[in-house]
């Protein structure tokens, strides 16, 4: 995985018990592509959207079970959304308004691809700051240069958030396969970050910038939205092996 980059920022030193306080029920998973152990699985589970680490919660992706099954061509955006149990029809995008959300001031959000069962991680996409939001779609586009991965057992599509206000990693995974480039086909160079994960020995009390706000935020920034829409994050794209800043700071 890719070693945590701290900001210098004391940004997060007056974070307030508020984000530990809400409830559960408003903590946020994914939902498209239907991730593991949601209301749309085989497997429910009430700690979709918590934390690994939360009553022994593992990485990667929580130790659930294999979810529903999404299939994907190299070059197509998958519209990523988002979820919590105040969200009553899972099918219906938008949500209804007013709905509460714990969105823990925002933060770095990363979109990775796994073929290997979650051991590697190369991510395609980042939105920083505003993310996550239930009200609004994040796009990510599959790489057109990506190779095939056939076997769903093996090839995940995963959600990763460091939050503002919280020192917990969020990571949701989803079953995929996608039909790539056969012969010339390549992963990203860019290894999904990991922080404050105790059994992986990752860096803890980790924080990332956010946005501040704890309910509805603005949605994706246009030129990250650019960004995750036109190559940025495939390999040999500008992306690399750093893609964006995540805003990552130690409390």
């Amino acid at each position: 995985m890719k070693a945590t980059t701290l900001a210098s920022s004391a940004l997060v030193a007056a974070t307030t018990l508020f984000s530990f306080l809400s409830t559960t029920s408003a903590h946020i998973a994914m939902s498209n592509p239907p991730g593991q152990a949601g209301p749309w699985s085989n497997d429910p589970q009430s700690d979709v959207h918590a934390w690994i680490g939360y009553h022994k919660k593992t990485f990667p992706c929580g130790g659930y079970k294999k979810g529903p099954v999404s299939t994907y061509k190299a070059g197509e955006v998958i519209p990523v959304r988002f979820w919590n149990f105040e969200v009553k029809d899972y099918k219906k995008f938008p949500p209804p308004k007013g709905l509460t959300q714990s969105r823990h001031g925002g933060g770095a959000c990363e979109f990775s691809l796994s073929y290997d069962a979650g051991k590697t991680w190369n991510v395609i996409g980042q939105y920083t700051k505003t993310c996550p939001d239930i009200y609004y779609e994040w796009p990510v586009l599959i790489p057109k240069n990506v190779p095939s991965c056939l076997d769903s057992n093996k090839c995940l599509f995963s959600f990763s958030w460091t939050a503002y206000s919280t020192e917990q990693f969020y990571h949701h995974c989803a079953n995929v396969v996608i039909h790539g480039d056969d012969k010339k086909g390549i992963l990203p160079e860019l290894e999904m970050t990991v922080a404050d994960v105790k059994q992986k020995g990752e860096k803890m009390n980790i924080h990332a910038l956010g946005d501040g706000k704890s309910t509805t935020s603005s949605g994706p920034d246009r030129r990250e939205k650019q960004l995750n829409l036109g190559g940025y994050f495939a390999c040999g794209g500008p992306a690399g092996k750093h893609g964006l800043d995540l805003g990552l700071v130690r409390s």
